[in-house]
C-alpha cells in the first residue's frame, strides 16, 4: 500500500523561521519525506504546492508595502505537515496571519499571483482552517494516483 500501514496515516511536521529561504526549505522538507515514505510519483506536486503556500504564509506575514514580496528578518517560523492516507497526501501550512489567501485572476503580464492557480489544478481540494490564537492552515490535498480508497464524504 502506497505511504500507508494497517490504515494509519503517516505524519510529518516541521516548522521554518519565516525567511525568504522558507519556500526552500519546505521542499527540501517534502521531498526527503516523501522519498522515505515511497510516495515518489507525487514528489513534485507536493514540492510545487507547498512552496506556493509556504510562499503565501511569508506574503501574508511579513509583506513589504510596494511589491508584497518579503521584507527583512520575519519575527515568526512557519509550520509545514504533511500527512499520507490511503488517497492522498495533504500538504498543510501554518502562519500567524489571519489573513485568508484567495484565488485570483492575475494579468498576463503580472509576475505573481498564480499560486493559488496552481494549488488547484494540483489538489483535489484545499482550504483554510482557522487556528486558535488567531493563526490559520492552508491545506490542499493532493489525490495518490494508484491508491486504494476514496476521500470522505
Amino acid at each position: 500500500m502506497h505511504g500507508e500501514s494497517a490504515g494509519v496515516a503517516l505524519i510529518a511536521r516541521t516548522a521554518f523561521a519565516a525567511t525568504a529561504a522558507a519556500p526552500g526549505d519546505a521542499r527540501a522538507f517534502v521531498r526527503t519525506t516523501l522519498r522515505a515514505w515511497d510516495l515518489l510519483t507525487v514528489v513534485d506536486n507536493a514540492e510545487l504546492v507547498s512552496s506556493e503556500l509556504v510562499t503565501n504564509a511569508l506574503r501574508a506575514m511579513v509583506p513589504e508595502p510596494a511589491t508584497g514580496r518579503l521584507a527583512g528578518p520575519a519575527p515568526t517560523v512557519v509550520g509545514v505537515e504533511l500527512r499520507a492516507c490511503a488517497w492522498a497526501l495533504r500538504v498543510a501550512v501554518e502562519d500567524d496571519s489571519t489573513d485568508r489567501p484567495a484565488s485570483r485572476t492575475p494579468d498576463d503580464d503580472a509576475e505573481g499571483g498564480r499560486g493559488l492557480l496552481l494549488v488547484e489544478a494540483l489538489s483535489s481540494r484545499w482550504g483554510v482552517t482557522a487556528v486558535y490564537g488567531g493563526a490559520k492552515v492552508v491545506w490542499a490535498d493532493i489525490p495518490l494516483h494508484g491508491c486504494a480508497g476514496a476521500p470522505p464524504g
